[in-house]
């Protein structure tokens, strides 16, 4: 196991890579995240395929530009990493973010992905495999609200690194989801600011920045030019909407090849570390199948 910074583009992503002879596999964290969510998956994988773990722009200890927060942009700083790798092709597993931007390489690069596992990206926001159910001007109005209050919203600053951690803690207790992989997981996103000063490693601005986007984009414009074999794995509670069943199947028609599977117990974008074997096993056996 080794951790690098790969220049791409003028900026520099950290990685964590699993050098092995096999396929390479990358994964890309959700949105907040970090690559340290994937440490309960890697034992998994280790044994038969080549792991590059990455903090995507923004997030981790990767570099934290003003720009580049669409998922166009951050796709392809993962392509400036395959090449800086010497990677022809690669499998991607993606987690709410990392899946929209897995999507994206996908479709603006298919002769770089050999296959696409998307826990995220399942649906639009709006448009004909949307999940809004009102007019046009009523989604534009709720996308302002949304915005506004992640503007409005405060930007947690801590004395310490522990009082950060601390906090992550007590918030992902409250559902009983703390365990080993989000402890790793927050103790490595913390972020110093100066001054006896702490924060999250994916701070406000950038966040924003994000979503100043993201109501915008039209999955099924990405679905429709993706070449490769792709697994969609939905959470429990996004198979019990309606809405995201129909749009995430329409979506799934889009594809040449397509498996959809419901990890039991599934929560989305938090399964990688609640049950790592669970999400990976529903992975390595969609890998099995598209191998024959």
């Amino acid at each position: 196991m080794q951790n690098l910074l790969i220049n791409v583009g003028g900026i520099e992503l950290h990685i964590r890579e699993y050098e092995r002879e096999g396929e390479p596999v990358i994964f890309l964290h959700y949105s907040g995240s970090n690559l340290m969510m994937w440490q309960g998956v890697v034992p998994y994988f280790q044994k038969d395929y080549r792991l590059i773990l990455v903090d995507l722009r923004g997030h981790g200890r990767s570099d934290k530009p003003p720009t580049g927060y669409h998922i166009d942009d951050m796709a392809g700083d993962v392509v400036g990493l395959i090449e800086h790798l010497k990677l022809d092709q690669a499998h991607i597993v993606g987690s709410s973010l990392g899946a929209e931007v897995g999507l994206c390489l996908a479709a603006n690069h298919p002769e770089r992905v050999m296959s696409l596992v998307c826990a995220g990206a399942l649906y639009s926001e709006y448009g004909p495999y949307g999940i809004w159910e009102g007019s046009e001007a009523e989604f534009k109005e709720d996308v302002a609200r949304q915005l506004a209050e992640v503007r409005n919203s405060p930007d947690p600053v801590f004395a310490t690194a522990e009082a950060l951690v601390a906090a992550s803690r007590q918030r992902f207790e409250k559902h009983g989801w703390w365990n080993q992989y989000f402890e790793a997981m927050q103790e490595y996103d913390v972020y110093e600011l100066g001054e006896g000063r702490y924060a999250r490693s994916w701070q406000k601005w950038a966040k924003e920045k994000y979503l100043e986007h993201y109501f915008d984009y039209r999955f099924e414009e990405y679905y429709r030019r993706v070449k490769c074999p792709v697994l969609m794995l939905p959470s429990e509670e996004e198979m019990r909407d309606e809405r995201i069943v129909r749009a995430m199947n329409g979506l799934s028609e889009l594809v040449h090849r397509v498996k959809i599977v419901l990890v039991h117990g599934a929560v989305h974008p938090y399964g990688w570390l609640l049950d790592p074997e669970g999400m990976s096993k529903a992975v390595l056996e969609f890998l099995a199948e598209i191998r024959n």
